[in-house]
Protein backbone atom coordinates (compact mmCIF):
# COMPACT_ATOMS: atom_id res chain seq x y z
CA UNK A 1 0.00 0.00 0.00
CA UNK A 2 1.47 3.46 -0.96
CA UNK A 3 -1.36 5.72 1.02
CA UNK A 4 -2.55 7.81 -1.56
CA UNK A 5 0.61 8.34 -3.54
CA UNK A 6 0.91 8.30 -6.63
CA UNK A 7 3.68 6.02 -8.08
CA UNK A 8 3.95 7.30 -11.61
CA UNK A 9 4.56 11.03 -10.15
CA UNK A 10 6.80 10.74 -7.54
CA UNK A 11 7.92 13.50 -5.16
CA UNK A 12 10.50 15.15 -6.32
CA UNK A 13 11.30 17.99 -3.43
CA UNK A 14 11.90 17.37 0.08
CA UNK A 15 8.78 18.71 1.05
CA UNK A 16 6.90 16.32 -1.12
CA UNK A 17 8.63 13.63 0.24
CA UNK A 18 8.63 14.39 3.81
CA UNK A 19 4.38 15.11 3.46
CA UNK A 20 4.80 11.20 1.72
CA UNK A 21 6.75 9.78 5.11
CA UNK A 22 4.27 11.35 6.94
CA UNK A 23 0.92 10.24 5.12
CA UNK A 24 2.43 6.60 5.83
CA UNK A 25 3.02 7.29 9.04
CA UNK A 26 -0.35 8.29 9.80
CA UNK A 27 -1.76 5.21 8.40
CA UNK A 28 0.40 3.39 10.53
CA UNK A 29 2.51 1.83 8.07
CA UNK A 30 6.41 3.37 8.40
CA UNK A 31 8.40 0.48 7.36
CA UNK A 32 12.50 0.21 7.16
CA UNK A 33 14.14 3.23 5.07
CA UNK A 34 14.83 0.91 1.84
CA UNK A 35 10.87 -0.23 1.62
CA UNK A 36 10.13 3.28 3.02
CA UNK A 37 12.19 4.59 -0.06
CA UNK A 38 10.43 2.11 -2.64
CA UNK A 39 7.03 2.93 -1.91
CA UNK A 40 7.91 6.41 -2.16
CA UNK A 41 9.92 6.32 -5.26
CA UNK A 42 12.56 8.09 -4.42
CA UNK A 43 16.22 7.27 -3.76
CA UNK A 44 17.52 7.07 -0.16
CA UNK A 45 19.46 9.80 -0.22
CA UNK A 46 16.87 11.97 -0.71
CA UNK A 47 14.22 9.95 1.81
CA UNK A 48 17.86 10.24 4.26
CA UNK A 49 17.67 14.21 3.87
CA UNK A 50 13.62 14.28 4.43
CA UNK A 51 13.94 12.59 7.58
CA UNK A 52 16.65 14.35 9.12
CA UNK A 53 14.56 17.32 8.18
CA UNK A 54 11.62 15.57 9.97
CA UNK A 55 13.49 14.76 13.10
CA UNK A 56 15.13 18.25 13.25
CA UNK A 57 11.50 19.71 13.27
CA UNK A 58 10.14 17.14 15.77
CA UNK A 59 7.60 15.92 13.60
CA UNK A 60 9.09 12.56 13.66
CA UNK A 61 10.00 10.74 16.78
CA UNK A 62 14.02 10.61 16.72
CA UNK A 63 14.41 7.27 18.22
CA UNK A 64 12.80 5.99 14.92
CA UNK A 65 14.91 3.23 13.24
CA UNK A 66 16.32 3.84 10.16
CA UNK A 67 16.90 0.10 9.45
CA UNK A 68 14.08 -1.77 11.66
CA UNK A 69 10.19 -2.19 12.13
CA UNK A 70 8.68 -0.24 14.75
CA UNK A 71 9.30 -1.74 18.01
CA UNK A 72 5.87 -3.57 18.89
CA UNK A 73 5.71 -2.41 22.58
CA UNK A 74 4.04 0.64 23.67
CA UNK A 75 5.55 3.81 21.96
CA UNK A 76 6.49 6.78 23.76
CA UNK A 77 4.98 9.53 22.46
CA UNK A 78 6.67 12.84 20.52
CA UNK A 79 6.17 14.51 23.75
CA UNK A 80 7.68 12.55 26.37
CA UNK A 81 10.92 11.89 24.08
CA UNK A 82 11.22 15.98 23.77
CA UNK A 83 10.91 16.16 27.39
CA UNK A 84 13.61 13.62 28.12
CA UNK A 85 16.31 14.90 25.45
CA UNK A 86 15.80 17.99 27.37
CA UNK A 87 15.82 17.33 30.54
CA UNK A 88 19.40 15.28 29.52
CA UNK A 89 20.72 18.73 27.72
CA UNK A 90 20.00 20.45 30.51
CA UNK A 91 22.14 18.27 32.58
CA UNK A 92 25.34 17.93 30.12
CA UNK A 93 27.10 20.17 27.81
CA UNK A 94 28.50 20.50 24.46
CA UNK A 95 31.86 19.11 25.49
CA UNK A 96 30.55 15.92 26.97
CA UNK A 97 28.39 14.97 24.12
CA UNK A 98 31.93 15.29 22.10
CA UNK A 99 33.39 12.96 24.15
CA UNK A 100 30.93 10.57 23.82
CA UNK A 101 31.22 11.28 19.80
CA UNK A 102 35.03 10.55 20.02
CA UNK A 103 34.21 7.39 21.70
CA UNK A 104 31.45 6.25 19.06
CA UNK A 105 32.17 7.46 16.03
CA UNK A 106 35.98 7.02 14.98
CA UNK A 107 34.80 3.39 15.38
CA UNK A 108 31.65 3.71 13.45
CA UNK A 109 34.08 5.58 10.27
CA UNK A 110 36.06 2.28 10.98
CA UNK A 111 33.18 -0.29 10.42
CA UNK A 112 32.33 2.34 7.35
CA UNK A 113 35.34 1.64 5.39
CA UNK A 114 35.01 -2.18 5.89
CA UNK A 115 31.33 -2.37 5.94
CA UNK A 116 29.52 -0.14 3.71
CA UNK A 117 27.91 -1.23 0.61
CA UNK A 118 29.00 0.67 -2.97
CA UNK A 119 25.41 2.41 -2.58
CA UNK A 120 25.94 3.57 1.06
CA UNK A 121 29.48 4.71 0.42
CA UNK A 122 28.23 6.41 -2.78
CA UNK A 123 25.33 7.83 -0.05
CA UNK A 124 28.17 9.18 1.72
CA UNK A 125 29.64 10.85 -0.90
CA UNK A 126 26.73 12.53 -2.16
CA UNK A 127 26.17 13.67 1.17
CA UNK A 128 29.39 15.70 1.51
CA UNK A 129 29.21 16.49 -1.99
CA UNK A 130 25.97 19.20 -0.51
CA UNK A 131 28.44 21.03 1.66
CA UNK A 132 30.25 23.85 0.98
CA UNK A 133 33.77 24.58 2.03
CA UNK A 134 33.03 27.88 3.28
CA UNK A 135 29.52 26.90 4.64
CA UNK A 136 28.17 25.47 7.87
CA UNK A 137 24.79 23.78 7.07
CA UNK A 138 23.50 21.82 9.80
CA UNK A 139 21.49 19.59 7.97
CA UNK A 140 23.93 18.94 5.82
CA UNK A 141 26.32 17.78 8.24
CA UNK A 142 23.91 15.73 10.07
CA UNK A 143 23.27 13.91 6.64
CA UNK A 144 26.79 13.52 6.59
CA UNK A 145 27.57 11.71 9.69
CA UNK A 146 24.14 9.87 9.82
CA UNK A 147 24.77 8.51 6.07
CA UNK A 148 28.22 6.80 7.82
CA UNK A 149 26.70 5.34 10.78
CA UNK A 150 24.18 3.86 8.43
CA UNK A 151 26.97 2.38 6.50
CA UNK A 152 28.61 1.05 9.79
CA UNK A 153 26.00 -1.26 9.94
CA UNK A 154 25.79 -1.56 13.45
CA UNK A 155 22.58 -0.33 14.49
CA UNK A 156 22.85 0.16 18.24
CA UNK A 157 26.15 2.56 17.07
CA UNK A 158 24.28 4.06 14.82
CA UNK A 159 21.44 4.59 17.00
CA UNK A 160 23.51 6.04 20.24
CA UNK A 161 24.91 8.32 17.31
CA UNK A 162 21.82 10.05 16.20
CA UNK A 163 20.55 10.60 20.06
CA UNK A 164 23.72 12.38 20.89
CA UNK A 165 23.18 13.95 17.28
CA UNK A 166 20.03 14.94 18.41
CA UNK A 167 20.60 16.28 22.08
CA UNK A 168 23.02 18.69 20.42
CA UNK A 169 20.88 20.66 18.63
CA UNK A 170 18.51 21.38 21.86
CA UNK A 171 18.54 25.14 22.81
CA UNK A 172 20.26 24.69 26.35
CA UNK A 173 22.87 23.20 24.79
CA UNK A 174 23.27 25.14 21.16
CA UNK A 175 23.34 28.63 23.82
CA UNK A 176 26.61 27.24 25.61
CA UNK A 177 28.44 26.70 22.22
CA UNK A 178 31.03 29.29 21.59
CA UNK A 179 31.07 31.52 18.85
CA UNK A 180 31.30 30.59 15.13
CA UNK A 181 34.89 30.53 13.43
CA UNK A 182 35.80 30.56 9.78
CA UNK A 183 36.41 26.95 9.92
CA UNK A 184 33.34 24.69 8.62
CA UNK A 185 35.11 21.26 9.13
CA UNK A 186 34.75 20.63 5.37
CA UNK A 187 38.38 19.55 4.79
CA UNK A 188 38.27 17.35 7.79
CA UNK A 189 35.09 15.48 5.84
CA UNK A 190 37.03 15.69 2.26
CA UNK A 191 39.52 13.41 4.34
CA UNK A 192 37.04 11.12 6.01
CA UNK A 193 35.12 10.32 2.55
CA UNK A 194 38.63 9.69 0.54
CA UNK A 195 39.80 7.45 3.13
CA UNK A 196 35.85 5.52 3.12
CA UNK A 197 35.60 5.53 -0.53
CA UNK A 198 39.21 3.59 -0.65
CA UNK A 199 38.51 1.09 2.06
CA UNK A 200 41.20 2.32 4.29
CA UNK A 201 39.80 1.47 7.50
CA UNK A 202 42.50 2.68 9.90
CA UNK A 203 42.43 5.76 8.24
CA UNK A 204 39.14 6.74 8.01
CA UNK A 205 39.11 6.49 12.07
CA UNK A 206 41.92 8.57 12.53
CA UNK A 207 40.59 11.23 9.87
CA UNK A 208 37.42 11.26 12.18
CA UNK A 209 39.06 11.33 15.22
CA UNK A 210 41.39 14.35 14.45
CA UNK A 211 37.94 15.88 12.99
CA UNK A 212 36.42 15.75 16.74
CA UNK A 213 39.39 16.45 18.78
CA UNK A 214 39.64 19.65 17.10
CA UNK A 215 35.65 20.31 17.88
CA UNK A 216 36.41 19.38 21.13
CA UNK A 217 39.31 21.68 21.09
CA UNK A 218 37.69 24.42 20.37
CA UNK A 219 34.65 23.90 22.17
CA UNK A 220 37.26 23.69 25.47
CA UNK A 221 38.51 27.58 24.35
CA UNK A 222 41.00 25.77 21.36
CA UNK A 223 42.55 28.35 19.31
CA UNK A 224 40.23 29.82 16.37
CA UNK A 225 41.75 28.01 13.78
CA UNK A 226 39.71 25.67 15.23
CA UNK A 227 36.38 23.56 13.14
CA UNK A 228 33.39 24.82 14.00
CA UNK A 229 30.15 22.63 16.03
CA UNK A 230 29.27 20.25 13.89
Amino acid sequence: MNAGIDVKNPPNSIEEVTQAILGLAENGDFPPERQLAEQIGVSRHMLRKALSTLRDDNRIPETQSRNAQPSKGKPRSAKQAIATRANIASRTSPAELWEVRLLLEPEIARLAAIRGTPTEIDDIVAAHSLAEPTVFDRGNDNLFHRAIAVASHNILAAYLLEQVMDLTWEETIRTRLPAYTNETGWRHHEIIVDAIRGRRAAEAQQAMHEHLVAILKWLNGGAPSTPSAK
